[in-house]
Order: C-alpha cells, then structure tokens, then sequence
C-alpha cells in the first residue's frame, strides 16, 4: 500500500507565500533605483563676445552620494572662468589653463536635485564661436564608499557667442546688461532677503566664489573709477 507524502502546513505555505512576494519587491526597488541612476549635466547657453555667462552644472541622484569628483573643461582660448560658487563642493577654477574641478565629500550624503556648481565665465572669443562645456564625473560614490559610476548619465554644454545677444558685464546683478549703482544696491537687498538679484551669481566680482557685501563694494569702486583691491589673476571687472 502506498503511503501518501505529508503535506506542508497551510502556514507553512503562506510564508513562503510571502518571503517570495517580499523577495520580488525588494529586488524590483532595487532595478528601480538602478534605472533612476544619477544624472549630471551643464546648460547650454548664449553671451555676446565680452559679456559674463552663468553656467550652471545640475543633476539628480536618487542614491545618496557621498564623495564627487568633476572635471570641467572648456576651450580657454573662448572663455575665461571668473568665480565658482558651489552648495556642496569645494571649486577650483585653477587646476590648469582650461580645467575646472569640483570635488565634494559627505558622512550625511545628499540626493534629490542637485546644483553642483554655479560657473561665471567671460566669453573672449569672437562672435560666431561655440565653446564646449566638457563635464567629466571623475569619482562618484555613496556615503558607505561603494562606487556609482556605472549609475551616472553625463551631459556636456555649451556657450555660444552670438553678437545678438545682449552684453552682460560681469557684476550685472540685475541683468540690465549695464553696470551701475544699482547693480551694488540688488547685490545688498539679495543678502538681505528684501527681494532677488535676477543675475545674483554675476556678482561675485572679487574671485572669491561668493557673492558678500565685499562684492557691492567692489562694485561701487569700479563705478567711482576708484582703486580695486583684487586677488592676483582676478579680472572680472578691472
């Protein structure tokens, strides 16, 4: 006679049931967040030939992200970088003639939508020009130190130089494409939260990758025609 095999408690079955189930979710949020991945990218904007250009390197990151490396490179012989301003990185606008650097690290890490860099250039090159925002993610890796590379999707930018375009001169804060009093006047409302300087990031006159209460009174001496305390090699507005 032949004996029939016990079968597995009905229980038994339910958790299984559900380890599975449970097992699929994860590994579903896991191709998710992998799909998501990380993107950085540059604008592609247009100056006039002497105006001063807002370059804004963006992304988003679903991982948290922990240490960064950016190389930014751009046609020196077109465009002369004047300032760097960045949330979550230190900026280098000196590494070598052409070469810009952002590097970053974080215990915390952060994600969501990110500005990594604010980049003021002059553009020197002749009208008709279209300088290259080369960017290149260098090292990318999440707060425990494993890598992301493989996730990050790069977008290069440009800067054309139109001789259409309007004349921006660096410390145009208000974007009226000339340089005045007032332009010194937005740069102190913004710091005082009173109302926003359209071209806020033009500001940063004195090289320092920020824009102070220095930079307005630098403003103002370059109006005035008065002597200009700059760092060596700053000439964003002698």
């Amino acid at each position: 006679m032949r004996t029939l095999a016990a079968r597995p408690p009905a229980t038994q079955i339910l958790r299984v049931g559900v380890a599975l189930i449970a097992g699929a979710i994860i590994l579903l949020g896991a191709r998710q967040a992998l799909a998501a991945g990380i993107t950085v990218s540059a604008e592609d904007v247009t100056t006039a030939s002497g105006g001063a250009v807002e370059v804004t390197i963006s992304g988003h990151s679903e991982p948290l992200i922990g240490a960064l490396g950016i190389d930014v490179r751009f046609d020196q012989t077109l465009l002369t970088p004047h300032s760097c301003q960045s949330p979550i990185a230190i900026c280098n606008t000196s590494v070598e003639p052409g070469l810009l650097r952002l590097v970053s690290v974080s215990l915390k890490g952060f994600s969501g939508d990110i500005t990594f860099a604010t980049i003021i250039f002059e553009a020197i090159g002749p009208a008709g020009s279209t300088a290259l925002i080369d960017v290149d993610v260098t090292t990318l890796s999440d707060t425990i130190g494993v890598d992301l590379l493989d996730q990050v999707s790069v977008t290069d930018g440009s800067v054309t130089i139109d001789s259409q375009a309007p004349l921006t001169p660096p410390g145009d804060a208000n974007c009226d494409s000339t340089l005045t009093a007032a332009d010194s006047l937005a740069v102190i409302a913004d710091l005082g939260g009173v109302y926003e300087a359209g071209c806020f990031a033009l500001a940063d006159v004195n090289c320092d990758g920020k824009v102070s209460v220095a930079d307005a009174l630098t403003i103002l001496r370059a109006i005035g025609g008065l002597p200009l305390d700059l760092p060596p090699g700053c000439t964003a507005i002698a």
